[in-house]
């Protein structure tokens, strides 16, 4: 029998269906578990995604329970830390516990751990942050009233430790932050060569002061934002408004403005400051709006403090004031005290010293040596007349002496009705600090004023730790420097001062 032709084509047909069928069902079954483990994939991406921002809440129980805490410098969580439902997961934190290390000396270390059940495992997210407790906020200078950066000033805030966590040293106010002269220089770094700073003695090149081994490249005249580079080095200029509400300023905005010589057009960022205003020689990150406490320092514990301080028994012997043994000193006693120090360098002063009145330096003197613990405490005004230089440095291998204050410009708790005249501004024992024209003042720790701080032409003032300057509202600058020189290293560590709060320096993700 032979096999008819139409079987052959029927049987072609047949083979070539069952191969399409395969194909259709390799392919099906191929995109059936492409989807199966595309899905996968996007249920662990949004698992991953929710754990990510759950141990972010984590990270904010953390600093909540250090803000809250009697004393935020000393709150550590037990070993195991503090676990809590969130979100649909959990999260776990710790401060200074368990995994929560390497933050460095005087900082807390906080840690958060989100887990998230998906596929029937848990899928984990880590965070860690560093955080400065005692200061509710960062800058390296702060006014409660206007700022003023006047003539050919030279402005440095620096970062005390290069590449540790708080970064450059941020400028702000509740009032009004103004640029009087265009050629104000704010961060601005060897710009046509090599420019030098005196720092502690020491002839140094500015921009080693940020950590630059050699002289940044960037264009000295740019036509809009500065070079990328400036953004990882310098701090913010920060538009501040109290927690209370908006307090009256001359640009009438809501939070502080900024401005530019007499003008009070509030301007808006960093391009329109140095391109539109014409301040080239103004360097800082970003312009950001931000609501603030207000901070302040009680006069009481420093008097207390003082007038419990004996460590200054034998110097006072020495200095003529046989019967006293305390450190809280009348303005003529104090006058004594400096006489003696001017005249015998090799001693020094010993924790913190009040004075119950103003008090005018007249003769260069060290307050404390080289590494000293000295928080001057003045009931009154401070003035450094012209010429003489002032130290009053710390310890700052260690954490206490980087906290202690270095000077606190108290006021009177009534200050006199006749204001007195200085080298520059007015004082009525409101609590204001004058440093006059080629006067130098080298301080390690906070400087804190009552009724604001101006440096006259000449001066320098080379400081590590911060600067915050309130208002009695006498109508004095928060703080004004005219043609001289600010060298400030940024220390937060100077903040914890305050007692109060605490503020995240920097954050990052572990997995």
């Amino acid at each position: 029998m032979s096999a008819h032709p139409d079987d052959a084509e029927r049987g072609q047909a047949m083979l070539a269906l069952l191969i399409g069928t395969v194909l259709v069902t390799v392919i099906s079954v191929a995109l059936v578990g492409l989807m199966n483990t595309d899905m996968s994939h996007a249920a662990v991406q949004y698992a991953v995604s929710r754990s990510f921002y759950i141990a972010q809440a984590g990270l904010g129980e953390a600093m909540a329970d250090m803000v809250a805490a009697a004393d935020p410098a000393a709150e550590a969580t037990p070993e195991a830390g503090v676990t809590a439902p969130y979100g649909g997961g959990q999260f776990t934190y710790w401060v200074d516990a368990g995994p929560a290390a390497g933050c460095g000396a005087g900082l807390k270390t906080l840690e958060a751990l989100g887990r998230v059940a998906s596929l029937g495992r848990m899928i984990p997210a880590r965070v860690r942050a560093c955080a400065m407790p005692g200061a509710p906020f960062l800058a390296a200078l702060f006014g409660v009233s206007r700022v003023e950066f006047q003539g050919a000033s030279r402005i440095y805030l620096a970062p005390y430790d290069v590449g540790s966590p708080g970064g450059g040293g941020n400028v702000g106010s509740f009032a009004e932050v103004n640029f009087s002269d265009q050629s104000v220089r704010l961060n601005a770094l060897s710009e046509e060569g090599g420019d030098t700073v005196t720092l502690r003695g020491t002839t140094v090149l500015d921009y080693t002061l940020f950590g630059f081994p050699t002289r940044p490249v960037y264009n000295p005249s740019p036509t809009s934002e500065p070079a990328p580079w400036i953004l990882t080095a310098f701090g913010d200029l920060i538009k501040a408004q109290p927690a209370a509400g908006p307090i009256p300023n001359r640009c009438g905005t809501r939070f502080a403005c900024v401005t530019v010589a007499d003008r009070l057009t509030d301007v808006q960022n960093v391009g329109d400051l140095r391109e539109g205003a014409y301040m080239r020689h103004v360097y800082v990150k970003s312009f950001r709006e931000e609501v603030l406490p207000p901070l302040a320092l009680d006069p009481a514990p420093f008097r207390a403090r003082a007038a419990q301080n004996p460590a200054n028994a034998a110097l006072n012997r020495s200095a003529g004031l046989a019967d006293k043994a305390d450190a809280l000193y009348t303005t003529m006693q104090f006058y004594k005290i400096v006489f003696y120090l001017a005249s015998h360098p090799e001693q020094s002063l010993h924790g913190t010293v009040y004075i119950d009145g103003s008090f005018d330096f007249s003769q260069s003197v060290s307050l404390g040596g080289t590494s000293g613990d000295v928080t001057l405490a003045v009931g009154g005004d401070l003035t450094i007349r012209k010429n003489v230089t002032v130290a009053n440095r710390h310890d700052l291998s260690t954490v206490a002496g980087r906290r202690t204050p270095a000077i606190v410009v108290l006021g009177a708790r009534i200050p006199v009705d006749l204001p007195v005249e200085t080298c520059g501004p007015r004082v009525n024992w409101s609590g204001a600090f004058v440093m006059c024209a080629g006067s130098t003042l080298v301080v390690d720790g906070l400087i804190y004023t009552q009724d604001g701080m101006a440096v006259l032409p000449g001066a320098s003032l080379d400081q590590v730790g911060a600067m915050y300057h309130s208002t009695r509202g006498t109508g004095n600058p928060g703080f004004t420097i005219r043609d001289a020189t600010l060298i400030l290293r940024f220390d937060p560590l100077a903040l914890s001062a305050f007692g109060k709060g605490a503020a995240m320096l920097s954050w990052q993700q572990l997995h």
